[in-house]
């Protein structure tokens, strides 16, 4: 059987497609939003994401050593990792995975958009306890429109209950860096971005050092765009080295400072790491329910701007000690259960 391409579907209904069909995931998704299925309020599944730790699903041990860590969510990979003639192998290895399994949250790196794997990737995927795919080489967000409209396709035809199953772009290329905020804002599926920084390196010729300095404008970019486009945080790229914890301690504190929330990771260990480093210390939660607690009291005098060890505190800041709060409580919750 010959596949015709995704691509070839884009350029032939384009002139009917998008604007119909953008205007009806709008405003279908601007409900789900009003009813919280994709908001991640307390009681929703749509966690944070601290570590998205990675394997090869043809790799049974593999496969297990990543369910079994305590990373928040687990990458299972049908696309750069897997050759050419293990493609239908690790498709129903990840379907199997998606039958029985509740937790860690599981996403998918499906293969590209415009390949003749992604159809058969959607078909078998759509049917088990999915968080979400992860698209490779996210450049177009015409990408993210075309998926979101084959996914809604899927839910109505397997009677799939619970939030709908979230897109996670993984921007790869000087052409998704420059349209990272219309690659965000194109689905209501899209929580946030992530960045491969090894196919990016290729397609742009940067070499990295160990301090990553020439990574500040892609991470400064997806920062921006995810809040300019009402995103969460992005996730950050892996750290290459294993052997080098302090190496990637150090990424992650540069991670956390440019705005990110989490990293991708391919050792559990990574994962221990990122977890930390995502997470408020007990001191950061202490001080930031003063900030609240102390705010909160200042408003019934009518008063908004107070001074609490030493340093003053006015709106901006209440929220940011307001969200740690939340964190805290979350993870928490998670710890729990």
């Amino acid at each position: 059987m010959e596949y015709w391409s995704v691509s070839f579907y884009c350029r032939l209904i384009r002139p009917y497609f998008f604007a119909i069909k953008a205007a009806a995931l709008a405003a279908r998704h601007a409900e789900e939003r009003r009813r919280g299925a994709m908001s991640g309020q307390e009681g929703q599944t749509m966690r944070p994401i601290r570590s998205l730790l990675i394997c090869t699903t043809t790799i049974a041990r593999h496969v297990e050593s990543a369910l079994a860590s305590d990373a928040d969510a687990v990458m299972l990979d049908l696309e750069t990792s897997i050759a050419e003639g293990e493609k239908a192998a690790a498709r129903a290895a990840a379907a199997a995975v998606l039958h029985r399994r509740h937790k860690p949250d599981i996403f998918v790196r499906i293969n590209e958009i415009d390949g003749r794997h992604v159809f058969d990737d959607l078909i078998a995927l759509c049917r088990g306890r999915l968080r979400g795919l992860v698209l490779p080489q996210a450049e177009d967000p015409r990408q993210i429109v075309v998926l979101d409209w084959i996914l809604s396709r899927l839910e109505e035809k397997h009677g799939l209950e619970g939030p709908p199953i979230e897109i996670l772009p993984l921007v790869e290329s000087a052409r998704g860096v420059e349209n990272a905020r219309d690659l965000l804002a194109a689905s209501p599926r899209v929580r946030q971005a992530t960045f491969g920084v090894a196919d990016y390196c290729q397609d742009t010729h940067i070499q990295v050092a160990d301090d990553e300095s020439e990574l500040a404008y892609i991470r400064g970019r997806l920062v921006h765009a995810s809040r300019a486009s009402g995103r969460e945080s992005p996730i950050d790229t892996v750290w290459l080295d294993l052997a080098d914890a302090q190496g990637l301690d150090a990424s992650l504190q540069r991670s956390r400072r440019l705005g990110f929330f989490g990293k991708l990771c391919i050792h559990p260990r990574q994962a221990i790491q990122a977890n930390a480093a995502f997470s408020p210390s007990a001191e950061e939660v202490a001080r930031a329910s003063r900030i609240v607690d102390a705010f909160e009291a200042a408003m019934a005098d009518n008063v908004a701007a107070i001074r609490v060890d030493g340093r003053l505190v006015d709106l901006p800041i209440v929220r940011s000690a307001q969200r740690i709060v939340a964190l805290s409580k979350d993870l928490a919750r998670r710890a729990a259960e």
